[in-house]
């Protein structure tokens, strides 16, 4: 072959492989278009996926599915269903004849608020909020929800919500309050936390009841509303707002107390009336000990929780200087022990003559009997009478009356997870682990209710129903039982006695005792109770403490039951660290809860 004909076959290669690159090249470009299109409709899908995602992420919690409180008559404690006002940022289509501008700004009509404050509170949300004030949701009126719904609006929205807690909680530091835990989480939830049911993030139970039955109160799942969007914060066509919830008919369950919510309040408001900053009221059915009203001071909202304060520490569960109401025991010990005769007469003449011992009324009492100084809270007689019974005897009737010991309610359903029904209940003491019981002078100081004496007033008051049931020790129950959603019976906390060693004291001795509470108000130190609706009987106590700035200060106490004709009630009432001298509020706190009770029991059996 000459050189012109390879050099022919050479371009024609050349041209070729030209064209087959060109070709190549544009089949490339075809392609790269394709998957560009398609990733971008892929990416635009994933956007709008996301934006939707987003937009749940942002949806709000009605209901948080935590289980709740009622007191005995069902109404609730905690939960209680509200219409509330939920706003969602989102641009709305005008519709023909509708202007939605206008029309938002009604809204502020009908909730009574300034326009501006309306719309500082729409303006800049960022996801859906409820409009709150001082961070609570405000209650709408029926009226006030069809209004708001008859607008049309997507963007405002009333609905039914829960709040935890009452603005005003009633018993609060008896049910306690949530609070994220994380130590407790993966100590005492270990299960439930490698399962995925529980985060460290987890609201949990950390006081009172809410503590107690967290495993009871932990639901299945919140209820919440989203409203989807795109990314011009547009209401989807076809996916709109959707209100998510669990279908259980069952959960979450319920927990039924044994308080009396119209009472509890009540009582509430009269600790605040007197002026009443620091002590406790317990309130107690004289014939099993259930437990109808818990108050303590100085108030707490579970909303807002500050562990450093303490005011969250339920008080009534606090064990404190009882003073004279302690008395009861020394008398009970005499009686049983026959260590004083039926009719034999003491001389008070304001001091005992050693240890520094004096009674509360300096120029003394005169000539009484054990009954008269019961009566008239004799500090001698009380102190003569301990120097025949000895250290160890008076703190066996101590533990006999179901002191120095925690009383309230526990059962094997609790007990198999860790629980008692009262939480962070304290048990008392009669005598400190140092102090000697053979000494004298701690022997007379202990008989009145001081030196290491210590009670709480849940003890106290299940006191008197120990009396009235002979001197059975009766554990005093918060709750009676769980129920599921629908009503039907989950698990049932029967009254019962305190289970201890101890034997009761005789029939005899108690009934007698609760004769010589009569008598403390007829003629004794109780008779400004004596104008009370009811016929009252109990026993009253000034203890000597130390006040936190180092003065001198006094625990008022008393202690009771009514009515004396038919007794239904026994109640303690505690105020604590009030100056030295001042007038006893005790009584009159006392009076006031007895009048509230006398009250109610006069509505209820009207109905």
């Amino acid at each position: 072959m000459d050189n012109g004909s390879k050099l022919q076959k050479n371009r024609i290669f050349i041209v070729l492989l030209l064209v087959i690159g060109v070709l190549t090249a544009w089949n490339l470009r075809l392609l790269w278009i394709q998957v560009a299109a398609s990733r971008s409709w892929t990416e635009r899908k994933i956007d709008l996926v996301e934006n939707s995602v987003i937009q749940r992420a942002q949806g709000l919690v009605l209901d948080s599915g935590r289980g709740d409180f009622t007191d005995r008559n069902g109404v609730p404690l905690t939960g209680t269903p509200q219409k509330a006002l939920i706003v969602f940022p989102i641009h709305e289509e005008e519709a023909a004849g509708n202007d939605t501008a206008n029309a938002m700004d009604r809204v502020a009509s009908i909730i009574n608020v300034p326009l501006s404050a309306w719309q500082s509170f729409v303006r800049p949300l960022k996801g859906p909020a409820i409009w709150s004030v001082s961070g609570r949701p405000v209650s709408l009126t029926d009226a006030q929800a069809a209004k708001i719904e008859a607008l049309g609006l997507k963007s405002v929205r009333a609905m039914t919500i829960k709040q935890r807690y009452a603005e005003r909680q009633p018993a609060s530091q008896v049910l306690g309050f949530i609070g994220q835990n994380p130590e407790r989480i993966t100590r005492q939830f270990t299960d439930q936390f490698h399962k995925g049911e529980l985060q460290l993030t987890s609201r949990i139970g950390n006081s009172g009841l809410e503590k107690t039955f967290e495993p009871w109160l932990q639901g299945i799942g919140p209820s919440s509303v989203s409203l989807f969007t795109d990314g011009l914060k547009r209401p989807l066509p076809g996916l709109d707002m959707r209100q998510l919830a669990p279908s259980n008919p069952y959960y979450p369950l319920k927990v039924i107390t044994t308080l009396d919510s119209g009472i509890q309040l009540q009582i509430e408001r009269a600790l605040e009336r007197l002026h009443v900053t620091e002590g406790a009221v317990v309130v107690l059915d004289i014939r099993n000990g259930d437990t109808i009203a818990m108050a303590s001071t100085p108030a707490f909202q579970p909303d807002h929780v500050d562990p450093a304060q303490g005011n969250w520490s339920n008080k009534a569960l606090k064990a404190v200087a009882p003073g004279s109401i302690f008395k009861t025991v020394t008398a009970a010990a005499a009686l049983e022990e026959k260590a004083v005769k039926a009719q034999e007469t003491f001389d008070c003449e304001g001091t005992l003559g050693k240890y520094g011992f004096t009674c509360w009324k300096k120029e003394g009492h005169g000539t009484l009997t054990l009954e008269e100084g019961f009566a008239q809270s004799c500090n001698i007689v009380f102190a003569k009478a301990a120097q025949r019974l000895g250290g160890d005897k008076l703190e066996a009737y101590a533990r006999r009356l179901g002191l120095e010991m925690p009383v309230g309610w526990s059962g094997d359903v609790l007990r198999r997870k860790g629980f008692r029904q009262w939480d962070a209940e304290e048990q008392g003491q009669i005598y400190a682990a140092a102090s000697d019981k053979t000494d004298e002078g701690a022997l007379v100081q202990t008989a009145i209710g001081q030196r290491d004496v210590l009670i709480t007033p849940l003890q106290a008051a299940n006191l008197i129903v120990t009396l009235y049931n002979q001197g059975k020790v009766a554990s005093p129950r918060i709750v009676q039982e769980i129920r599921f959603q629908n009503d039907r019976l989950y698990q049932s906390f029967r009254p019962h006695e305190l289970v201890h060693a101890a034997k009761p004291i005789k029939p005899a001795t108690a009934k007698r005792l609760l004769g010589w509470m009569t008598e403390t108000v007829e003629r004794g130190t109780g008779k400004a109770l004596r104008s009370a609706k009811w016929g009252l009987a109990g026993k009253s106590g000034t203890a000597q403490v130390k006040l936190t700035n180092g003065q001198p200060g006094e625990n008022h106490w008393f202690i009771g039951y009514g009515p004396t004709e038919q007794p239904r009630y026994a109640a303690a009432v505690l105020v604590q660290n009030v100056p030295e001298g001042s007038s006893h509020k005790a009584i009159p706190l006392f009076k006031e809860v007895m009048d509230i009770l006398a009250d109610s029991s006069k509505k209820k059996s009207r109905s």
